[in-house]
């Protein structure tokens, strides 16, 4: 119930930082979420798929737009 929203958030933050790309992670995730729907889940799990990209891809523009206003603030 809690882990995969916050596995998608923190994977977003971390993709992010390793990437320089707020789209990488999201897409990984949305992957890794189609193949499990048709492997692990029913597909009921389609919302939940698309949930946890949208949430990959907000906490990596999130941190992006946190990273760009700290170095425009050290400028």
């Amino acid at each position: 119930m809690f882990v995969f929203p916050v596995a998608s958030l923190v994977l977003g933050v971390i993709g992010y930082y390793v990437f320089k790309n707020i789209y990488v992670m999201p897409i990984l995730i949305a992957i890794i979420s189609v193949i499990s729907v048709f492997t692990v889940f029913n597909s009921s799990f389609w919302f939940w798929a698309a949930l946890y990209t949208l949430l990959s891809l907000l906490s990596g523009l999130f941190v992006k737009l946190l990273a760009s206003n700290k170095k425009s603030k050290s400028l």
